[in-house]
């Protein structure tokens, strides 16, 4: 046998080895989130792709707006979403989102928003943000920070899954 021919076999050996575990995993389906406001401008908004992982983090970037000359709190378009256990919006797995307080012009924190999708189990909860415009003005973009974390479930298993968001805020 010459020294090619010992190289190629080793680097089948090699592959077999390295990929074996990888077949033994245990897959899931494409995990959801759901989101509660529809159009405008989402980055990655749902239909997330297989990660073979019982932790899976993602990163969203969205686009919404706020009045400048608002000053009272108000619940940002396009940043209230859910976990959904099992791809439907009716199931109510175990969450919390964790917004960051100071934003450049303002302040943020996390609230929710109730809707009837008509669920036999009753009203669905989206967790997003709620922004305050302190110090704005018309033509500036503002940024909020917030994290929404749960625990969800489907047909293979038990999940934690921590959705990262970033918000940029146009003041109009």
């Amino acid at each position: 046998m010459n020294n090619l021919t010992k190289t190629l076999l080793g680097s089948v050996a090699l592959t077999a080895l390295a990929a074996s575990p990888a077949f033994a995993a245990k897959l899931h389906p494409a995990m959801h989130v759901s989101a509660a406001h529809a159009g405008g401008k989402v980055v990655n908004k749902t239909n997330m792709h297989n990660q073979k992982a019982g932790h899976i983090t993602y990163t969203f970037s969205v686009y919404t707006s706020a009045s400048a000359s608002n000053h009272s709190p108000v619940n940002l378009a396009q940043t209230f979403y859910k976990w959904n256990s099992y791809s439907s919006t009716c199931t109510a797995p175990k969450q919390k989102i964790k917004v960051a307080k100071k934003t450049t012009y303002g302040t943020a924190k996390g609230g929710t928003e109730t809707y009837s999708l008509g669920c036999p189990s009753g009203p669905t909860v989206y967790r997003g943000v709620v922004y305050t415009n302190n110090s704005g003005t018309s033509g500036q973009t503002d940024v909020a920070h917030s994290d929404l974390k749960g625990t969800f479930k489907n047909s293979n298993g038990k999940y934690k899954g921590q959705l990262n968001i970033t918000s940029q805020i146009s003041l109009f």
